[in-house]
């Protein structure tokens, strides 16, 4: 017998501590406004209202914005440039602040020196910017409605057919400037009289993206044919330079009395701002709805997101969302008294902050060993990206460095095939080979790419073992969904090969933010050459919301310091069974077991519920051949479970386990397939191996972990369920763990059991 202690009264993972805050990246910007005397008065109007979206718009506090407005010198007494709004730190104050100073822009009169002077302007830009520090993006917004022109301006030579050439040979040097400063340069042009070569020209010449190889991030000029669109347009650029997203925006004009304009953040957004433009700013109230219909307030917490509303007396406001709920938000427009008609227009800005959390098994690599590496992605707030439409577009990728060699990164994937267990679980893989000359110390790096996505890069570190471990384990979860307040039950092996014992600590590391999870046991002793089979127990509090969750298992070493295994918590919360789940299975299995006891008549009754049990059932949803959504039979659904199919954000659809009064019921059917009756009584068959249409373009099928050719009378395990075997493990360590270990308990969840005629 092996020799293991386990704690009596360990610490709850809630103790571990607030969860690091990972906040938005702060950038410096500074925007360029053309106030040329070929503008009209709605050109200066569109663009103080784009200058005003910007520093609205912007997610982080610490970011700092400054408004630049240029002509060009034609006389003495004049400035190309005039600092409309200095760089100003964009705390609430700050956007307010910015909101008022953006009223300064206009069009120069002659006497003021009404050309364009570009390199003038950059070159104010790109002083003012060399204020912040190195480390922080830079970048230039441009907005000119010509092109250059400073054939009046004296300083650029005497002779004036000149000037012109002598004005774009000044304006490449600034461009290289801003090159090696690392300063991106955005232009946009509107109207008929841009030159587009030219502003291409200013936009390939700066910096490039700072945000992988994403294309919206690469600088580049934008043309619009009038200045009504600048704002729109602007954001859009601002969002590529940023690493961020927009939405598309909603317009509706002539309004006279009120409106409704819908905006869409997605799931994966952690940070996001409503924008909204009113040209009369006096004359329109707004209202901001959440997706579930509850009116937000404008400042302070509410629902779990953050909000802070600016700029309600300028032509442009916003209202800053942190951690916002994802779907459709409405804004709501009302015209105030006798206003004129109003052109109204909502938009949205978010970026997705996320965490990657690395597993590498073994933990402690042999040079030239090939290993597993496994990354999964998570909200501030701890969500685990699991479902297709938040991983969409997502690519994800692990660097490994160290001494010895050159850094490597390889692709990883969640396709289910290779060292990727399962499809479309959230869980990336992919195997990587340390190199035979690694020496010393080992880090491993999970790394993301998207459209609107960053995050951090926190790296899992270890070192090149000499030899072979004496010490292996392996982790395995054997329940993968409970009910809040329930327990998920697993194993943890141990093989000591050393010749002294060794004292184990079990953690729940990378999960702090989720605080309704305890973990037994916490500490573990396995003598010399002893095998140890321990039973694990993770118990979630009655308040543990639904969802995948959190976190990762590691089991560490305390006299080496070294993890000798890790799994991530493929444990999902489902919302608790009703009444009637809880208590039909026990009464009915009691009774049948009666009767079987008495007549023949019970036995076959009891083998006949056996065989319409749906318990081994997987719906599977399809939008033409993609699969969107798979949904498990809760573990003892009896002859049939409930579902619903909810929209979720993107147009996208999904499963749910359903116990109400208005839910689909799926049975089994005589024919191998399966029956299916809608909430609204209509009946739909679902033949093994196919797929029926259900609605909007929706197909669904199944998969039947239970063989087809099964008789109704085979015997189930002791608990009434069939447990698939999951049992895996470094060099088949698992295999020790015998089937009469101690199982789980069962949850219990809907248990109706009758037969087709009655459905």
């Amino acid at each position: 017998m092996c020799a293991v202690a386990l704690a009596l009264l360990p610490s709850p993972a809630s103790a571990a501590g607030r969860a690091a805050d990972l906040a938005p990246s702060p950038v410096d910007f500074a925007v360029l406004v053309d106030e040329s005397g070929s503008l009209s008065d709605p050109d200066v109007a569109a663009e103080r209202a784009a200058a005003s979206l910007l520093a609205l718009g912007e997610v982080s506090d610490d970011s700092r914005a400054a408004v630049l407005g240029f002509g060009s010198v034609t006389g003495p007494g004049q400035t190309p440039v005039d600092s409309v709004c200095p760089l100003t730190r964009l705390d609430t104050l700050g956007r307010e602040q910015l909101s008022s100073c953006t009223a300064k822009l206009h069009r120069r009169s002659e006497r003021e020196g009404n050309g364009t002077d570009f390199p003038a302007a950059l070159a104010q830009a790109l002083s003012v910017l060399a204020e912040g520090a190195d480390d922080t993006p830079k970048v230039v917004f441009l907005l000119t409605d010509g092109r250059l022109d400073v054939s009046d301006s004296p300083a650029y030579g005497s002779n004036p057919a000149s000037r012109d050439v002598n004005g774009r040979k000044a304006l490449a040097g600034k461009v290289a400037q801003a090159r090696a400063q690392k300063v991106q340069i955005w232009p946009l042009g509107f109207g008929s009289g841009v030159d587009k070569r030219q502003l291409d020209q200013l936009a390939a010449g700066g910096y490039q993206s700072r945000c992988a190889d994403i294309p919206s991030a690469r600088p580049a000029a934008r043309v619009t044919s009038g200045s009504s669109d600048v704002a729109q347009v602007l954001l859009a650029a601002f969002a590529g330079a940023r690493c961020a997203r927009t939405t598309p925006s909603r317009t509706v004009g002539n309004i006279t009395s009120s409106a409704d304009l819908k905006v869409t953040i997605p799931s994966v957004a952690t940070d996001g701002s409503l924008e909204v433009v009113k040209p009369d700013a006096g004359a329109v109230a707004v209202t901001y709805y959440d997706p579930l219909g509850r009116k937000v307030p404008p400042h302070g917490r509410a629902h779990g997101s953050t909000f802070e509303r600016v700029g309600q007396t300028g032509p442009v406001e916003a209202l800053r969302i942190r951690n916002p709920y994802p779907g459709t938000w409405r804004v709501h427009v009302e015209i105030l008294g006798d206003a004129a008609a109003q052109r109204i227009t909502a938009t949205a800005i978010w970026q997705g902050l996320l965490r990657s959390y690395i597993l590498v098994d073994p933990p402690a690599p042999r040079a030239g060993q090939r290993v597993t590496a496994r990354v999964t992605l998570q909200t501030r707030e701890g969500v685990v990206l699991t479902e297709a439409d938040q991983l969409a577009g997502i690519r994800v990728s692990v660097r490994l460095t160290g001494r010895g060699f050159a850094p490597r990164t390889v692709s990883l994937t969640d396709s289910g095939k290779g060292s990727d267990t399962r499809a479309h679980d959230g869980e990336f893989s992919a195997r990587i080979t340390v190199p035979r000359a690694a020496t010393g110390t080992l880090s491993f790096v999970g790394l993301m790419a998207g459209e609107g996505i960053t995050g951090d890069q926190r790296p899992y570190v270890t070192k090149v073992a000499a030899t072979g471990p004496r010490l292996t384990a392996a982790i395995v979860l054997d329940d993968h969904e409970v009910n809040p307040g329930g327990t998920a039950a697993g194993r943890i092996g141990i093989r000591n090969a050393d010749s002294a014992a060794h004292r184990l600590r079990l953690t729940w590391a990378d999960g702090s933010a989720y605080r309704y999870l305890t973990v037994r046991p916490q500490w573990m002793t396995v003598r010399a050459g002893a095998t140890a089979r321990v039973p694990l127990r993770l118990s979630f509090g009655k308040d543990a919301r639904p969802g995948a969750v959190p976190g990762r298992l590691e089991l560490r070493d305390q006299k080496t310091g070294q993890v000798v295994a890790q799994s991530f918590v493929t444990v999902k919360v489902v919302p608790p069974a009703t009444f009637l789940d809880r208590y039909a299975t026990p009464v009915g299995a009691g009774s049948a077991l009666v009767l079987a006891l008495l007549t023949v008549l019970a036995l076959r009754w009891q083998d006949r519920r056996r065989a319409r049990d749906t318990s081994d059932i997987q719906l599977i949803l399809f939008r033409d051949d993609t699969e969107v959504s798979r949904l498990r039979a809760p573990t003892r659904a009896g002859a049939e479970f409930g579902f619903a199919l909810r929209p979720v954000a993107g147009g996208a659809h999904r499963l749910l386990l359903d116990s109400s009064a208005g839910r689909h019921r799926v049975r089994r059917s005589a024919d191998g397939g399966l029956a299916v009756r809608l909430a609204d009584g209509t009946r739909v068959a679902i033949p093994r191996g196919g797929r029926t249409p259900l609605s909007d373009g929706l197909l669904v099928g199944f998969a039947d972990r239970r063989p087809a050719g099964r008789s109704r009378g085979t015997v189930r395990t002791a608990g009434g369920v069939r447990v698939p075997d999951r049992r895996s493990g470094p060099g088949g360590l698992l295999r020790h763990l015998q089937d009469d270990a101690p199982g789980p308990p069962q949850p219990t969840l809907t248990a109706r059991r009758s037969y087709d005629d009655d459905f």
